[in-house]
């Protein structure tokens, strides 16, 4: 009975939330200097020491590639795809839908201080840690509250947004792991109730690039199989989209 109550709960949570949600960062953002990108080969590199890894599911990739894989990738994409792991981002009682309004992202309803962890290994390269939104104001560039980002060893950007704060010692430039603990899900920002906005896109820029970073393909086909131990890649599907678009400089929609 308690889990149909936390169940209806999230999906009425789910429907406001979506009409506020747009990520995004500002206020004197600071970014890592990495280098890397999704041409870059993914080199191993030493685990994080700085902060504990959450207990998040993890999981090993299987030998084939993903399915998001199979159409348009190079050797390097396929190794690269096959050689990291992945966890879903919260960890708690959540929910999501397969929709978000006006660009492609995820909206993760959840209690607020449930905890957001790195959904790959890799170096944080943006942190937003005060909240400037204001709804008089509306900027894109501050709707997504307290943030942080990462550049999975992957090649590919992680995003999560609307925290209620950021674990300490998780700054640009800090080495993560996978299932480590980046912060706790809140309302900062443009959100009318508890959730993580997750997205996923190419490191076109360090975060300065608000209207790539908030996500540019919907991350539920991964979530779906991180969360069921799964390990499905969207490398693929986003150098297909960088190929297609490069790098937008500056939003289209949701300005």
């Amino acid at each position: 009975m308690l889990t149909s109550i936390r169940k209806v709960v999230l999906v009425g949570l789910s429907v406001a939330a979506v009409a506020a949600c747009s990520s995004s960062p500002k206020a004197d953002p600071v970014w890592a200097g990495s280098t890397q990108g999704l041409d870059s080969s993914a080199a191993a590199t030493p685990e994080a020491t700085g902060g504990a890894a959450a207990a998040a599911p993890v999981v090993k990739p299987s030998g084939s590639p993903s399915a998001s894989a199979k159409s348009g990738t190079t050797a390097e994409a396929t190794t690269t795809a096959t050689n990291v792991k992945y966890a879903f981002p919260v960890i708690g009682n959540s929910s999501y839908g397969h929709t978000h309004h006006d660009y492609p992202a995820t909206d993760v309803m959840t209690a607020c201080g449930h905890t957001f962890v790195a959904v790959t290994s890799g170096v944080v390269l943006y942190t937003k840690t005060t909240d400037t939104w204001t709804a008089k104001a509306n900027l894109g560039a501050t709707r997504g509250g307290l943030s942080v980002a990462i550049l999975g060893d992957d090649g590919v950007r992680y995003y999560g947004s609307h925290l209620s704060s950021i674990a300490s010692g998780i700054k640009p430039g800090v080495r993560v792991k996978v299932g480590q603990t980046l912060g706790k899900t809140g309302k900062t920002g443009d959100a009318s109730a508890c959730h993580l906005h997750f997205g996923i896109s190419p490191p076109c820029a360090r975060g300065s690039d608000w209207w790539n970073q908030r996500g540019v393909l919907f991350p539920w086909p991964y979530l779906d199989s991180w969360k069921a131990g799964g390990a499905k890649s969207p490398v693929a599907a986003v150098k297909a989209w960088k190929a297609k678009n490069g790098c937008p400089t500056g939003p289209t929609v949701d300005k």
